[in-house]
């Protein structure tokens, strides 16, 4: 905006806030847009050269009617080239002239709000919503409007960027809104998901604790542990999103070996947190980090059976191929056996 001279080429207009306070302010529109001088001369040349077509008619009506071929043809071809060039620029002045005399309208019925409905504008201007389309168009690709904008579907008309942005952050949170709502009448559909969904739910908060206990607890060894365990967690679950039908695989692990895990963890946290060292609390403390070893270690050993069913099946695809293959002639199955032994 600060190539423009508000004084000069800006619409200014004022308002009376609720305390009575007179505000003037410049919207982002020319106070006098390109155009108006353009259309009146349009106006001007086209009565003109209408007006010339049909005298030059009248007077040579009498002419064109008896003389020769030629010279009637050249004198109509003149004569309508006239009138209708004339006519064609009377009717875009008139076309510039009404959208200019529209265009103070909108302005008016803008400046409360700064944004308005297509059809709201199509009443003030008493214009159909296509013509109202149309001029909004037109002037904000002439700059009339200087940062206006008419959204996706053309229903909605803003005069500046940030009711604009405002307008897109409103849609987009609309979208994830309706995005939501049909994932969630998904979920009510079919069982699978919803239980997943919920599986899902329950191991995110489960891996949250862990982590957050990690955070709590100081000892390094034990902690690089947790951080081995976490990590673990994360694929299984991740596996599970991709293979919702393993879900009768890991019921145990929801129900006994997650919950138990985090408890043991808290009351490692609650033997740090003990101001009296003792030898018992040292024993306890050592006990849970070779625990945490042998969980570990049956985390992992639950993923590569969650894994054990897709590699057996790519390796029973693989001997089909290959046996397809040397029946064909294609390679030596001997070879490729010798090369798995």
């Amino acid at each position: 905006m600060s190539k423009y001279n508000k004084e000069e080429e800006l619409y200014e207009y004022q308002y009376t806030t609720p305390n009575k306070k007179v505000v003037k302010e410049f919207l982002p529109a020319l106070k006098k847009p390109k155009g108006k001088k353009q259309g009146k001369k349009k106006i001007f040349w086209g009565r003109f050269l209408f007006i010339l077509g049909i005298l030059f008619l009248l007077v040579n009506l009498k002419q064109i009617i008896l003389g020769s071929f030629f010279a009637t043809f050249l004198k109509l071809g003149i004569t309508t080239a006239a009138i209708g060039y004339g006519g064609c620029l009377l009717q875009q002045g008139k076309q510039i002239r009404g959208r200019i005399a529209r265009y103070e309208r909108y302005l008016k019925a803008l400046e409360s709000k700064k944004f308005a409905s297509v059809e709201d504008l199509s009443l003030k201007v008493a214009k159909n919503p296509k013509t109202v389309i149309k001029d909004l168009e037109y002037m904000i690709q002439h700059k009339w409007f200087l940062e206006a904008h008419l959204d996706p579907t053309k229903t909605q008309f803003m005069l500046t960027d940030k009711i604009y942005e405002q307008y897109q952050l409103s849609m987009q949170g609309q979208q994830l809104k309706e995005e939501e709502e049909k994932r969630q009448m998904e979920l009510e559909n079919d069982p699978m998901q919803k239980e997943l969904h919920k599986v899902l739910k329950e191991g995110e908060s489960y891996i949250q604790k862990i982590h957050k206990l990690n955070d709590l607890i100081l000892g390094d060894s034990i902690s690089a542990k947790m951080d081995n365990i976490e990590e673990t967690l994360i694929s299984i679950f991740e596996l599970l999103k991709r293979k919702p039908e393993k879900l009768g695989d890991i019921r145990k692990l929801m129900q006994y070996y997650l919950p138990i895990t985090v408890k043991v963890l808290e009351k490692y946290r609650d033997f740090e947190n003990e101001r009296i060292s003792s030898k018992q609390l040292e024993e306890g403390k050592e006990d849970i980090e070779e625990s945490l070893e042998k969980v570990h270690t049956a985390f992992v050993n639950l993923r590569e059976k969650l894994f054990q069913e897709d590699v057996l099946d790519i390796s029973t695809d693989l001997d089909v191929l290959e046996t397809m293959m040397s029946q064909e002639g294609l390679i030596d199955h001997q070879f490729t056996i010798n090369i798995k032994q």
